[in-house]
């Protein structure tokens, strides 16, 4: 484990702990969820599920933005964050947060009480893409990180917030009854989504591992260090592994023989391999030393 002590800040790999410690792991959790929430409207929408696309407003607005609010210091003050877009990007995913519940709540009401215009729902499906990317690219922009700095992240992030908005598009099928007509259509992007997810990490950590910077340390302490157990078996074996058994099993025996019990299953891990694996993104970003040192921490230590 690297230890900095207050003098050495920035001397050393240092790492970083705003966004993750104290109360910067609420910081952690709306990203989650804004990203989790638009995914799943995004999804849902490709498929015309009313229930789907509610679900991803109320998860995003109310537990992304929720948590949000609360990582502020001064919540009645979060409309400033608006008027920096030109050079923040926490400011510029506000606003295709703002801009995709908006269209996305003026979307279902008009398709519970009339008719909606598909152009409507096509900008809706853009800013739900924006908002879930827009962590990624936020993480991106600090230099210093060489496990954020890479253009890997925002694409990690969008395909892994699409696989978790197919996955809970796929519960809430189960849970309406859509399983028969909507069912195999969405298992199949669950598949396009999982291979992809999995090609991505794998590529995510090797290009950080071997690039200029802190990324050795970074990737170190996540597949070797005091990290290891959490990524191996939290995100590994039980977030991609038993999903990527229960579409093994549905692709074998059937999407309609495969138990209920095993999709819900699939989809709780997932979802926490997912919260679990952003967890160590945040955790183990270190900044790079500003100051050239004359001892380096080798990439497992």
């Amino acid at each position: 484990m690297i230890q900095t002590r207050p003098f050495e800040f920035m001397t050393r790999y240092t790492p970083q702990r705003e966004w993750i410690e104290g109360r910067g792991v609420l910081l952690w959790l709306a990203f989650f969820f804004i990203e989790l929430g638009a995914g799943i409207f995004f999804v849902a929408s490709l498929f015309s599920n009313l229930w789907g696309m509610l679900v991803g407003l109320v998860v995003c607005a109310v537990l992304g933005g929720g948590l949000h609010l609360l990582y502020l210091g001064h919540p009645f003050r979060f409309y400033r964050i608006f008027l920096k877009p030109q050079n923040s990007w926490i400011s510029r995913g506000l606003i295709f947060v703002g801009v995709f519940l908006v269209l996305g709540i003026i979307h279902l009401v008009l398709s519970y009480w009339a008719s909606s215009a598909l152009g409507l729902l096509i900008v809706a499906d853009i800013f739900a893409f924006l908002t879930v990317i827009y962590g990624g690219f936020a993480m991106n922009f600090a230099n210093g990180i060489s496990l954020w700095n890479t253009a890997l992240l925002p694409v990690l992030y969008v395909v892994a917030g699409f696989w978790g908005g197919a996955e809970v598009a796929m519960g809430i099928v189960l849970k309406t009854g859509a399983l028969a007509t909507v069912g195999a259509s969405v298992e199949g992007l669950i598949r396009i989504l999982l291979i992809a997810f999995v090609i991505i990490i794998a590529a995510y950590l090797i290009s950080v591992r071997y690039g200029l910077g802190a990324g050795a340390i970074s990737v170190g302490q996540i597949v070797r260090g005091k990290w290891a157990p959490l990524f191996w078996i939290v995100v590994v074996v039980l977030g991609v592994g038993v999903p990527a058994g229960v579409v093994i099993h549905s692709v074998v025996v059937g999407l309609a023989a495969t138990s209920a019990s095993l999709l819900y299953l699939s989809i709780i891990l997932e979802l926490i391999g997912d919260l679990s694996l952003r967890y160590l993104i945040l955790k183990n970003g270190f900044y790079n030393p500003l100051t050239p040192i004359s001892t380096v921490p080798t990439a497992w230590s």
